[in-house]
């Protein structure tokens, strides 16, 4: 346990791949050592919003996005760039207990199938199982969780179906968290009307946020946040 008697767990590589994930590298870091140096150059209010994932948290930094759509929220960014379910895993105490947030979104998964093929759905389904496990152990205080569904992109319709069998699989895990954890589907934001995704809504790779669909996602998740922030004061 740390000092605050919350009880500390990190995970190794040997038994997430005895929980039946496949862990082919782990990378990133050089990432948790600049989040840890943050952090204990500011410590982090507890009780916030924290988000953690892959590009598609990192980039909404990009040109104080972020900042815009939660101003005035307890919000902090933990997303970092190409992530895979386990390496949130592998390296949950430096992103995670810091914070001791009250509600976490978190988004990842489609880098589990781009790195491993059809094995990747189950990575992903088995990967938020144990971060929820960890969520209770290691940050009890965190009261909602938010996956972000993972999303299909105008570069990668050859995985649209291993993505599909994935949020079915997610869906379940949320639907027994004993209303831990929400299943927070966005494709109505981002996918037309023969359910393809809108490249104006994505950057010109075909694969990441355009800023208005940041804005819109922003404008879906920041009452689900408030809400689950439930008395705090927002600054």
């Amino acid at each position: 346990m740390d000092d605050s008697g919350t009880k500390r767990t990190r995970l190794t590589r040997a038994e997430l791949v005895r929980r039946g994930m496949t862990v082919p590298e782990v990378r990133f870091r050089a990432d948790m050592k600049r989040f840890a140096a943050a952090d204990r150059a500011a410590p982090p209010a507890a009780g916030g919003a924290l988000f953690v994932g892959d590009s598609d948290i990192r980039f909404w930094n990009d040109g104080g996005l972020f900042a815009e759509c939660f101003a005035g929220l307890p919000a902090a960014n933990r997303g970092f760039g190409g992530a895979r379910t386990w390496e949130t895993l592998l390296h949950f105490e430096e992103l995670v207990p810091p914070h001791r947030p009250q509600v976490v979104i978190y988004c990842c998964g489609d880098n589990d199938i781009a790195r491993l093929g059809e094995s990747g759905a189950e990575s992903a389904v088995t990967g938020f199982r144990i971060f929820l496990e960890l969520l209770a152990a290691c940050a009890p205080e965190t009261r909602r969780v938010l996956y972000l569904g993972i999303h299909p992109s105008p570069v990668d319709e050859p995985l649209w179906g291993a993505i599909g069998r994935a949020n079915e699989g997610l869906r379940q895990v949320c639907a027994e968290s004993r209303g831990l954890a929400e299943f927070v589907d966005y494709g109505h934001l981002l996918l037309d009307a023969a359910g393809r995704p809108r490249p104006e809504l994505f950057r010109p790779d075909g694969l990441h946020f355009a800023p208005e669909l940041y804005r819109k996602l922003g404008a879906l998740l920041r009452p689900k946040i408030e809400a689950a922030l439930g008395d705090t004061e927002f600054h």
